[in-house]
């Protein structure tokens, strides 16, 4: 997967797009934070909740079915952990298991969506600007950037080593290779680590004093 194809729809002339960074970045907490207060079984909120997001997506012009692919996505996940948190809610002994559940699911699912979506429709640079700018600590804001930063090298260097793998194999199965899936996240963990070691030094050797200064 391209890590770029996140912000695919960020430069479309919409009107989410055209928004100030720093609005969409506090209506997306607002949203996020109302969904998980919603209580169990209150379905006519929830049902609310999705119109709203379903609006949201139509003025940021992102196709609903590239959020739909990146929610089945994670679907696994979200299942994972309905059936981890739902057996031990309070809420089970009034509403039962199965309400419980779907209302965790729906939530999940709608604040999934949420921050995708705020993802899609503004660059994750223009995001970190609008973090500080809202008084978010800048260590925080820092770890991020690099964060982000460094994803883009390390898939670099994680289809540099899949591709030498496959040159010096001669056979290839359609089935996964565990051994050698184990393999590449072990020597991948490693040149990461060497490589933000090195970095490190660099930063230190150029006057890095911990703030991240932008061209905007």
């Amino acid at each position: 997967m391209r890590l770029d194809a996140l912000e695919r729809y960020a430069d479309l002339d919409a009107p989410l797009q055209r928004l100030d960074a720093r609005l969409k970045l506090v209506v997306a907490v607002v949203y996020v934070v109302a969904v998980v207060a919603t209580p169990v079984g209150w379905w006519g909120t929830l049902a609310a909740e999705g119109l709203l997001m379903a609006f949201l997506v139509g003025l940021s012009g992102v196709p609903p079915r590239e959020l739909a692919v990146r929610w089945l996505g994670f679907l696994v996940l979200f299942g994972f952990l309905t059936m981890m948190v739902a057996p031990a809610r309070p809420e089970r002994a009034g509403h039962g298991l199965a309400v419980v559940a779907l209302t965790l699911l729906a939530k999940d699912t709608l604040a999934f969506l949420a921050t995708v979506l705020l993802v899609q429709v503004t660059p994750f640079r223009t995001l970190l600007a609008a973090m500080r700018r809202l008084g978010v600590p800048a260590v925080l804001v820092s770890t991020l950037q690099f964060m982000y930063r460094y994803l883009f090298v390390l898939t670099e260097e994680l289809d540099r080593m899949v591709t030498a793998r496959r040159a010096r194999t001669f056979r290839r199965s359609g089935r996964l290779d565990w051994g050698l899936l184990t393999g590449l996240v072990g020597v991948l963990f490693l040149r990461a680590f060497e490589r933000g070691e090195r970095v490190h030094a660099a930063m230190l050797a150029r006057g890095w004093d911990g703030t991240v200064r932008t061209l905007d």
